[in-house]
């Protein structure tokens, strides 16, 4: 049987981005299955935490940094404009960009922070 389509409306991010004032205020884009994708403004540090769900970082526009402490120790990666990255449920992370950056996400709806 024919099913319909539901289409989202075209958006883009990076205005949406844009329009946010308040830094580490997230806001929904849509819902993709069980994943919330929404934007970010980013501006200095947030708080270091861990999830129980991965988590994934594209750039829209900025430098994002991301300090880990893994196994072999603490690492840093530095993403650019159109990187991205996955931080793996559990490990121990701060975000952070000193000169503002707006970042897309994607998370599980089921996602929880422990703040550290």
């Amino acid at each position: 049987m024919f099913r319909p389509v539901l289409f989202m409306e075209p958006k883009s991010m990076l205005e949406i981005g844009e329009g946010l004032k308040e830094p580490f205020s997230p806001f929904e884009v849509c819902t993709l299955d069980d994943y919330h994708i929404i934007v970010v403004r980013f501006e200095g540090s947030y708080r270091r935490h861990r999830h129980n769900r991965d988590e994934f970082f594209y750039v829209l526009k900025g430098t994002l940094e991301i300090e880990m402490e893994l196994e072999g120790g603490p690492e840093k990666r530095v993403l650019k404009e159109g990187q991205c990255a996955v931080v793996r449920k559990g490990v121990v992370h701060r975000t952070s960009s000193p000169d503002g950056a707006i970042i897309a996400l994607a998370e599980h709806r089921a996602i929880s922070y422990e703040f550290l």
